[in-house]
């Protein structure tokens, strides 16, 4: 038997049918890629989106701990709770008329 009658190889089949569908590898690149990029942007929007649930749940945290905050400082600023501080605590008293010194402003 001579060389030239023998069967091709798999290899050599399948190396010369790739060369004559190029097209068709190329559009099967391209629908990997594509494929890969929708995977990769859906996972990145997961990610983002549970970010931004904490991000939200944080705010919300402080917001509420914000009102306390604000509702004990109008609590410790009370005018009457200042009062009865300064004249237990500090033996402080309102002064007469008589008593107050205007300090000239210069």
């Amino acid at each position: 038997m001579s060389r030239a009658s023998r069967v091709p190889g798999l290899l050599t089949v399948l190396f010369s049918d790739l060369r004559q569908q190029k097209l068709a590898l190329v559009l099967f690149g391209c629908i990997l890629a594509s494929a890969f990029a929708v995977i990769y942007v859906a996972h990145t929007n997961r990610l983002l989106t549970i970010e931004r649930d904490e991000l939200l749940s944080q705010r919300d945290q402080i917001d509420i701990e914000w009102r306390h905050l604000q509702i004990e400082q109008t609590t410790l600023t009370e005018h009457s709770r200042v009062e009865r501080i300064a004249s237990q605590r500090l033996g402080m008293v309102r002064p007469e008329g008589k008593q107050e010194v205007l300090v000239p402003w210069q």
